[in-house]
């Protein structure tokens, strides 16, 4: 039942997006995170060296901007989208082991706080939980874990501070009101930064770099993740991302939460 319900919220907001062009991925009023793992992206990446994959759905939207005043408006908007990690066999076959929904709400404001500087500040309220599905077992049988109840309920504070629109550094946090194991630690902070390089009229690099701390059971650990491509833009900031992923440190699934994750990908994303 749960997971119908997820799918027909991301099929709702799949439906809105492509019908209002204003809605559109590229455009957003606070853009994404290049590198953090907990964005909304339409893309597939391959780990190289463990024959996984992972695919993103979803989507964020700007549902309403109003202004605060001449200089400092304030948009409002909706996340929904899934984290799902597949095992590959060959012959493209891909069964399914892992599944993070995640959905939400948010806020941002902007304005300019000197030349060419623009600084920006994003507040997220979301809900994100994990499951184990059919393709982690054989014969009926989990091949490592159990399932157990994993879920989140939190908000993630971001600041920005961007430098003529081509690269951005940031800093904030995430509180954990409520989380299934308790073993996870409330406060996770975070750093990095993002950019991008114009190659042409319509082709750019893309780059970025996410760094969390995360603690279970009073112990932390860092997690890096990378992401470096090449953006073909086809209309209004839409196209095609061919990018490269570097990540270390605790498993982004919440079904291996406690575990370390570390590899290198290849993948595309869907930019619209």
């Amino acid at each position: 039942m749960k997971h119908s319900i997820y799918i027909a919220f991301l099929i709702v907001v799949a439906a809105i997006s492509t019908s209002i062009p204003s809605f559109a991925l590229g455009n957003l009023f606070f853009k994404q995170l290049t590198a953090n793992p907990l964005e909304a992206r339409v893309g597939t990446m391959y780990q190289f060296g463990d024959n996984k994959l992972r695919l993103d759905i979803g989507n964020s939207i700007d549902l309403q901007t109003i202004q605060l005043s001449d200089s400092l408006p304030l948009s409002f908007g909706a996340d929904f989208f899934t984290l799902t990690r597949l095992r590959s066999e060959g012959k493209l076959k891909f069964p399914v082991e892992t599944a993070d929904f995640y959905f939400g709400i948010n806020g941002a404001i902007k304005r300019n706080i000197g030349e060419n500087i623009e600084g920006s500040a994003r507040l997220r309220l979301a809900h994100i939980s994990s499951h184990l599905i059919d393709g982690y077992a054989t014969d009926g049988v989990f091949v490592r874990e159990k399932p157990f109840v994993y879920s989140r309920e939190f908000a993630e504070g971001i600041v920005a501070a961007e430098f003529s629109r081509s690269l951005r550094l940031y800093a904030g946090f995430t509180f954990l009101w409520a989380t299934q194991p308790r073993s996870a630690n409330r406060f996770i902070p975070e750093i990095g930064f993002d950019g991008s390089h114009k190659l042409s009229k319509s082709l750019s690099v893309n780059f970025g770099y996410d760094f969390k701390i995360l603690g279970v059971n009073d112990v932390y650990k860092g997690i890096h993740a990378a992401q470096a491509g090449v953006f073909l833009e086809t209309s209004d900031n839409k196209g095609y991302l061919v990018t490269l992923y570097g990540y270390r440190g605790r498993s982004v699934h919440g079904m291996f939460f406690n575990q370390d994750d570390a590899y290198f990908g290849v993948g595309f994303q869907v930019i619209f």
